[in-house]
């Protein structure tokens, strides 16, 4: 008996600890894997693991952004900021929280998978101030963390 519990102990960690590394391997793909052909003045990138970090976008013509945040905190500030018809955001979260500022005029579209996790874009319903022109989409995976749209 006191070897089965011992085993399945062993077995429990040995299963976390791969599952912490596959998650890192995926961030990893995330960082090296998307940054071909894009230039720098068109796209903004934010990368976490463990930390926490607020950043202000005041691009004149906002088209790509990629968030990735293990276990940290981030907080995006795009209301300097000017979408194009295209604007996309790729965000990857793991156990960590990213929260984004955008305009009350602009339109967002969440795709977001969550596991264990959430995403809402909390002034959904703003129906009469919203400028059709100006559509950002975010799309991504929340893993136990957090994704959370706030408009001002």
């Amino acid at each position: 008996m006191e070897n089965r519990k011992l085993f399945i102990k062993y077995l429990v960690i040995i299963l976390v600890l791969i599952g912490g590394l596959g998650v890192l391997g995926k961030l990893q793909e995330r960082v090296s894997g998307h940054k071909e052909d894009v230039d720098e003045k068109e796209m903004f990138e934010v990368n976490n693991l463990m930390g926490a970090s607020k950043k202000t976008i005041k691009d004149e013509e906002l088209r790509n952004g990629y968030i990735n945040c293990a276990m940290g905190e981030v907080q995006i500030d795009l209301t300097q900021a000017l979408p194009s018809k295209n604007s996309n955001i790729e965000v990857f979260v793991t156990m960590g929280a990213v929260k984004i500022t955008v305009p009350k005029d602009w339109r967002v579209v969440l795709d977001a998978t969550s596991i264990m996790g959430a995403s809402k874009d909390f002034n959904d319903g703003l129906e009469g101030q919203i400028d059709e022109n100006k559509v950002l989409n975010i799309e991504g995976t929340v893993i136990m963390g957090a994704l959370e749209i706030y408009r001002i």
